[in-house]
């Protein structure tokens, strides 16, 4: 029972939906998040979730920090940075080769990089706010 708990809560913190994390960031946007999910497993007559739900909301209330997000969030985009850097040397390694199939991959793998990139940094100003 308690690991399903904690893998309640666990999923329900890494998938907030963006639509709650612009009304509100951090913290309270989890809290948010996880307050509608009570409403609705309240409407369908869910216990079960509804008592995994509860146990969240307690866990974010008492553990949550917005710096410890913010600082997670900050260390999240320089790994994005560097993996960008990584990509832009291979890509230009696979330039060098001439090899169109090697440089197409290179540029995807670039391309999806500094993509994920941008998110991180959104994520991170949203905590800023």
């Amino acid at each position: 029972m308690r690991r399903s708990v904690l893998l309640a809560l666990a999923g329900i913190l890494v998938f907030m939906p963006a639509a709650t994390a612009e009304a509100a960031s951090g913290c309270a946007a989890k809290e948010a998040h996880i307050q509608a999910k009570i409403a609705a497993a309240k409407q369908q007559g869910n216990d079960a979730a509804l008592a995994g739900l509860e146990t969240a909301l307690s866990e974010v209330r008492r553990w949550c920090r917005d710096d410890s997000l913010l600082g997670k969030a900050e260390m999240r985009v320089q790994e994005k940075r560097a993996e960008v850097a990584e990509q832009e040397l291979e890509l230009r390694e696979a330039q060098a080769t001439g090899k169109a199939d090697k440089i197409a991959k290179r540029e995807r793998k670039l391309r999806e990089a500094r993509e994920e990139l941008q998110e991180a940094i959104a994520e991170r100003d949203a905590l800023r706010k």
